[in-house]
C-alpha cells in the first residue's frame, strides 16, 4: 500500500477541506455512525453505512432528510441548541441525547464537528451508541437541566476559554436573533453585534478588561451594560455578566433596553418640566449654583429673568388650555434664540429664566433682546385663535467668584419688576 493510501485509511483524523470523494471514503472508514447535515436546514447530506444500520435505513434515504426525522423532535431541538463552534476539523465536547431511533428511545452520545468539503462548510454529527453505564440517568439529568436552563428569562451560554460558543439556550438566540451559522467564530460574534469598529473596539476592551479583573481575583466579572445589534436590526442595551467554571467561561445575557429607557425618563422628568421639557425649577438652581460654586472667576455669568406679559388675560380670555400652549410656543421660540451651553428653565407659571456666559452687559441684554423679539415679532397661532404675546425681561451680570448665584438672581428678579413697572414689553439692565 502506498503512503497515500495509508494516510487516506488513518481515522483519527477530522478531513479539512477535502473533496466530496475524501469525506464518502473517510466516512467510510471510521467505525462510528455519521451523518453529514447542512448547517442552515439541518438536513442530511450523507450518511456513512454504520449510521445506516444504526437508524435502519438505506444510504439513500438518508439524502435531504431532516434531522428530526432521523432523531425525534426533542433530540433534533436539542441539536440545534449545542454550538459547539471549535476550529474547523476540531470535534466539539460530547454530549448525550435521547433520540427515537426506529421508533425506540435509545441514548446516544454525539460529537458535532465543523468540516469544509471544496469550501462549504457542513456539520457532521458522530453517534456513539449503547453508551457507558448510567448515561441513561445522565441523559435525563442534561435534559432537565437544559429546560431548566430554556426557561431562565435570560440568555445562558457556555463558551470555552477562547470564548468559542459551546450551548446557548434558546433564550440567547430569541434576544440576539443569530443562529450557529451566522456566528461561526468570536470575530462573527463582534463584527455582528458591534457594527461601529470604535464601539466595537470600545466593546472588546471592556469585555476583556472585566474578565481579566475578575479572574485575577477568582469572582464574577463586575457586570456592565453594552448596546448590542440584534439580527433584526434593533438596538438593544444588554447587562453581561460572566464567570469562569473550570475551562469554560460562562455568560448571561440580561435585556435592560426596558429598564435603562424607563430609568433615563425618570432622570429626565425630574430635571424637565413636564409641560415644554426644558429645565424645571429644581434643576436649574443645582446646575446654576454648581455653575458659581466651581467658577474660578474667569468669565462673568449673565442671568436673565423672563415673565409673559398679561398672561392672566389669555388664560380669561382663551382658556388653560390655549394658555398651556402659549407656553409651551414661548418655550420653542425662546430655545431657538438662547445657545447651546445656555440653561433655560421654567421657574413656575409664566416665569423663565436663562444663566449665560457673558463676558460684558451688552452681551446679556443682546440675548435678551433676540428672546423679546423672537416672542413679540409674531402672534401665537393656538387652535385658530390668534393671540398677541410679548414679555419683559430682567438682565443683569454676576461673577460667580464675588457672589452667590441666590443674590444674582434677585438682582434679575428686581430687573423684572423694573420692566414690568415702566410699560413691559422691555429688556431692563440692573448691574450689581
Amino acid at each position: 500500500m502506498s503512503s497515500t493510501a495509508s494516510q487516506r485509511t488513518k481515522t483519527d483524523d477530522v478531513p479539512y477541506g477535502r473533496s466530496r470523494e475524501d469525506v464518502d471514503f473517510w466516512m467510510g472508514c471510521v467505525g462510528a455512525p455519521m451523518v453529514l447535515v447542512e448547517k442552515g436546514t439541518l438536513h442530511v447530506r450523507r450518511a456513512n453505512s454504520n449510521a445506516a444500520v444504526l437508524f435502519g435505513l438505506g444510504l439513500e434515504a438518508f439524502e435531504n432528510l431532516p434531522i428530526e426525522d432521523l432523531v425525534g423532535r426533542e433530540a433534533s431541538i436539542l441539536l440545534s441548541q449545542i454550538w459547539s463552534v471549535a476550529p474547523i476539523g476540531v470535534p466539539g465536547e460530547p454530549f448525550l441525547i435521547r433520540a427515537m431511533v426506529q421508533a425506540q428511545e435509545r441514548v446516544l452520545m454525539v460529537q458535532v464537528t465543523k468540516i469544509a468539503i471544496e469550501g462549504e462548510l457542513v456539520r457532521l454529527f458522530t453517534f456513539t451508541d449503547a453508551p457507558p453505564q448510567g448515561s441513561v440517568s445522565l441523559a435525563g439529568w442534561q435534559e432537565q437541566m437544559i429546560s431548566l436552563l430554556d426557561w431562565l428569562p435570560f440568555g445562558f451560554e457556555i463558551a470555552s476559554s477562547d470564548d468559542q460558543i459551546q450551548f446557548a439556550n434558546s433564550t440567547f438566540k430569541a434576544l440576539f436573533g443569530y443562529t450557529q451559522d451566522e456566528i461561526e467564530s468570536i470575530e462573527d460574534w463582534w463584527r455582528l453585534v458591534y457594527p461601529d469598529p470604535q464601539y466595537r473596539e470600545y466593546a472588546r476592551t471592556q469585555w476583556h478588561s472585566s474578565i481579566a479583573d475578575a479572574r485575577r481575583e477568582n469572582r464574577e466579572m463586575t457586570p456592565f451594560d453594552l448596546d448590542v445589534r440584534t439580527a433584526s436590526g434593533a438596538t438593544k442595551r444588554i447587562q453581561f455578566r460572566q464567570r469562569t467554571v473550570g475551562n469554560f467561561n460562562v455568560n448571561l445575557y440580561i435585556d435592560v433596553t426596558k429598564e435603562r429607557a424607563y430609568a433615563e425618563q425618570l432622570k429626565v422628568l425630574a430635571n424637565a418640566d413636564p409641560l415644554t421639557g426644558i429645565l424645571n425649577r429644581r434643576r436649574f438652581f443645582e446646575e446654576a449654583e454648581e455653575i458659581f460654586s466651581r467658577s474660578s472667576g474667569a468669565a462673568s455669568m449673565g442671568v436673565l429673568m423672563l415673565d409673559i406679559d398679561h398672561f392672566k388675560s389669555i388664560n380669561d380670555t382663551h382658556g388653560h388650555r390655549a394658555g398651556d400652549l402659549v407656553l409651551m410656543e414661548f418655550a420653542r421660540r425662546c430655545q431657538e434664540v438662547v445657545r447651546s451651553g445656555d440653561r433655560f428653565a421654567r421657574l413656575g407659571g409664566e416665569e423663565f429664566a436663562v444663566l449665560l456666559a457673558a463676558e460684558e452687559p451688552v452681551a446679556a441684554v443682546t440675548l435678551a433682546e433676540r428672546i423679546r423679539m423672537a416672542i413679540h415679532a409674531s402672534p401665537f397661532d393656538i387652535e385658530g385663535a390668534v393671540i398677541p404675546v410679548s414679555v419683559s425681561i430682567g438682565a443683569t451680570l454676576a461673577d460667580p467668584s464675588e457672589e452667590p448665584f441666590g443674590s444674582a438672581i434677585l438682582r434679575a428678579d428686581n430687573a423684572l419688576y423694573e420692566a414690568k413697572r415702566t410699560g413691559r414689553n422691555r429688556v431692563v439692565m440692573l448691574g450689581a
